[in-house]
């Protein structure tokens, strides 16, 4: 398996961690905090009714991106399960009379971000309507310049928590279903075929965390559609890697100026429920941070590799994940 530059790629699920997945306030936002109202819709979407909408993606590099509006503004956005908040790109939406409270991000290279924090009273979808979103505003030219491509946002978890996301990568779509608050489907025509497995799932703060295995060794992974290669911390126990060929060693580039040492190659033999990956294209870094802002132990992060070869089914309320058989042609 071939990783050309592997140590130079952009990896958009460290970037990432250094955004809005955690943030917390300089200060308490003051309670005359002027209101943002963008309504977001897909101009490519299938509306089936008010509860379930089918949204064919695209993908930059590995990252999920869908077309989308936002008020006026028409054009890619980031699918991130990873991603806290809906983030707005600074390039837009840094115009004067945006006021916002003063956050801060922090994430696996040690840097403070500087971010807008606004809030959303209520958010258009389409048909589908979300209250009380919060919306952060940040400069995302780092993914623009490595994707060649311009991005108006990235959605994430607070937009789709009371949905099911299925992330179906046969047929290239996303599909949603608005829940109740047991967590079932609202809309009854909405049925999947079987699921051929099934795992359990927790939440750290929004952040996925099941447990899944890697030879004998049992772990604790996450699950980030950002992440366009898989991450294993560097503190695991010695028998993980008797199962990871190293290709490459070097450093990667975070947001701003800072860099983190990575080894690149390939984790073999990965067991997550019934779902079983011979190889999967794997950085090894420290997680270490990620641990401390989450309050939990992550060993490992799977993202597009684990993702891109399934049709995944995530129930938020349910704190379940459905894994569903490829379609015959």
């Amino acid at each position: 398996m071939k990783f050309p530059h592997l140590y130079q790629i952009f990896l958009i699920g460290i970037w990432l961690l250094l955004t809005p997945r955690f943030l917390w306030s300089a200060e308490d936002p003051p309670e005359d905090l002027p209101v943002f109202f963008p309504t977001l819709s897909f101009p490519e979407a299938v509306l089936i009714n008010p509860n379930t909408i089918y949204i064919p993606f695209k993908l930059a590099g590995r990252l999920i991106t869908v077309e989308a509006r936002v008020d006026t503004l028409q054009g890619n956005f980031v699918l991130d399960t990873g991603a806290e908040r809906l983030l707005l790109n600074r390039r837009f939406f840094g115009r004067p009379g945006h006021v916002s409270a003063s956050v801060r991000a922090m994430g696996n290279t040690g840097q403070v971000l500087d971010v807008d924090e606004h809030y959303i009273d209520t958010l258009h979808w389409d048909n589908l309507y979300f209250k009380n979103v919060q919306a952060n505003i940040m400069d995302l030219s780092h993914i623009e310049r490595k994707k060649h491509i311009s991005l108006i946002g990235i959605i994430g978890y607070n937009v789709f928590k009371n949905f099911e996301i299925f992330l179906d990568f046969q047929s290239m779509q996303i599909v949603l279903t608005r829940l109740d608050k047991k967590g079932y489907r609202i809309d009854s025509t909405a049925i999947w075929e079987t699921p051929v497995d099934s795992i359990d799932f927790k939440l750290a703060k929004h952040f996925i965390v099941f447990k899944g295995r890697v030879g004998e060794s049992n772990l604790r992974f996450g699950l980030d559609s950002g992440a366009e290669l898989n991450l294993i911390d560097r503190r695991v126990r010695r028998k993980v890697f008797d199962q990871f060929e190293i290709v490459k060693r070097g450093r990667m580039l975070g947001a701003g100026q800072n860099t983190i040492e990575v080894v690149a190659g390939s984790l073999q033999d990965v067991h997550v429920g019934q779902q079983h990956s011979d190889s999967m294209r794997t950085l090894i870094t420290s997680l270490s941070d990620m641990n401390l802002n989450f309050g939990t132990r992550l060993d490992g992060i799977l993202g597009y590799e684990f993702l891109s070869t399934r049709r995944t089914l995530i129930n938020y309320k349910r704190k379940k994940l459905y894994f569903f058989a490829y379609q015959r042609p």
